[in-house]
């Protein structure tokens, strides 16, 4: 990353003015290191101070795309691509929203362009790698990460992820990363409920069963570092996980599974992450990321305490709620209404409860100023405890068909989450939500359906 001093930005940004037919790499330089360092305020400040140009109407959809505001951030792309279809930064900008509908083919076409157009930008790059790998093409996923890497960015997490990344595939070689085997019909999964989270027996190189906690939340499977010596898993590499509470993110090993075993779908040739806290230890033995069936439309039957798995998307029962979803980095983003604020939510079955983000508890009139707010609660995570919690009483979630009242929410800080997907995220819906639906998530339609 970038070590120049944000006050700095601010003082330079009046005097930067651009003449319009000559926007300088500088300025471009200056508000790409803004936004990857999820410095939004900063850089449209920067982008008030300039003219008008194909540019920064790019720039300015990426701090919508930033900001959740998916549709605005499509206008101003495409906006921008009518003022010089050459604009690079919109092509980016539109690959994303593409890959964010589940629609691979398109992002490919629109980040790849990109890349012809400006094939020095590092960001670029990383994300085809992530699109190819999503169109299962590890080739094209390995030229991207090391055309990423010759670059030199400034941006270490991302880095060391793309180091893992390289890892993971000649690990693999020529092995389809993630491929299922299962039957014509797979039949349902039982799973068990405990501690507001569910859990399925899950067996690994088979051996086990173990209990796996099912979560549309995490973005890969993973197992205790203790399960994964006692299984003799074979070392990949270390790399970090993000998540909430403590500094965001920790570092974890990859270990190479030949084959994952859950009712009777198999997993072949997949990486599982670590973790080694021994709080999760004492319920779980691993976390089964659903982001391995997404091949599947997936049933998640909380009062029938049953996953469903359907090769093509089954009718919906009468009184079913359809609704549109983003995809992020295997994470799942529900638009909902707050009272009467717009977010979006990650759908997560390994939340044990509901919660809000710092931001959208702001929007309410929230803080940590504010009398009474602040609560002597631990959250744990992945980066261990989140440090403000603050209470936020008569809370309603709204779909455009369903609503769930809450006496009272927490707000925790997710900034560590919004920077690493790129998009703002207002919280999570967890057990205390979903637990009276039946959730279907169809990942390919880019949609999620409630039922009751």
């Amino acid at each position: 990353m970038s070590s120049r001093p944000a006050f700095v930005l601010m003082a330079l940004a009046p005097f930067l003015i651009i003449p319009a037919t000559a926007q300088t790499t500088s300025t471009a330089d200056l508000l790409a290191d803004l936004l990857l360092k999820d410095e939004l305020l900063q850089a449209e400040t920067l982008i008030n101070n300039q003219p008008r140009t194909a540019l920064t109407v790019a720039f300015r959809g990426e701090i919508e795309f930033r900001r959740g505001h998916f549709d605005q951030a499509e206008t101003l792309y495409r906006e921008a691509l009518k003022m010089d279809p050459k604009t690079a930064r919109a092509h980016f900008g539109l690959g994303k929203l593409a890959m964010a509908k589940v629609q691979a083919k398109q992002g490919i076409q629109s980040l790849h362009r990109a890349i012809e157009l400006d094939p020095k930008e590092p960001i670029y790059r990383l994300y085809a790698s992530e699109a190819s790998g999503v169109n299962k093409d590890y080739g094209q996923q390995r030229k991207q990460l090391e055309e990423y890497l010759r670059l030199n960015p400034r941006d270490e997490d991302r880095v060391a992820e793309a180091k893992a990344g390289l890892e993971v595939l000649k690990a693999f070689e020529s092995q389809d990363v993630g491929e299922v085997d299962a039957p014509a019909n797979p039949a349902p999964i039982r799973f068990r409920k405990s501690l507001n989270l569910i859990f399925a027996s899950v067996m690994v190189n088979g051996k086990g069963p173990y209990e796996f906690a099912i979560d549309t939340g995490a973005t890969q499977t993973v197992i205790s570092e203790k399960l994964a010596a006692e299984i003799g898993l074979p070392l990949i590499t270390s790399t970090v996980v993000y998540g909430i509470g403590g500094s965001g993110k920790v570092e974890t090993k990859l270990y190479k599974a030949r084959e994952l075993m859950v009712g009777d779908l198999k997993v072949r040739n997949t990486p599982l992450g670590t973790f080694n806290d021994p709080l999760i230890s004492t319920f779980a033995d691993g976390i089964l990321g659903t982001s391995a069936f997404s091949d599947f439309v997936m049933t998640i039957d909380y009062p029938g305490s049953q996953l469903l798995l359907f090769r093509k998307r089954p009718a919906a029962q009468a009184g079913t709620e359809v609704l549109p979803i983003w995809f992020f980095s295997n994470l799942l983003l529900l638009p909902l209404e707050v009272n009467g604020k717009r977010g979006n939510f990650i759908v997560d079955t390994g939340a044990v409860t509901t919660v809000l983000s710092h931001s959208m508890a702001a929007e309410l009139g929230v803080d940590q100023n504010t009398p009474g707010a602040r609560v002597n609660l631990g959250i744990a995570g992945v980066g261990g405890f989140e440090g403000i919690v603050l209470k936020i009483p008569n809370v309603t979630l709204k779909t455009p068909k369903n609503s769930e009242v809450f006496p009272q929410v927490i707000a925790i800080d997710l900034k560590h989450i919004s920077k690493t997907i790129g998009t703002e995220v207002a919280g999570i819906i967890g057990y205390d939500f979903l637990s009276d639906y039946k959730l279907t998530l169809d990942y390919h339609a880019g949609q999620v359906r409630l039922a009751k």
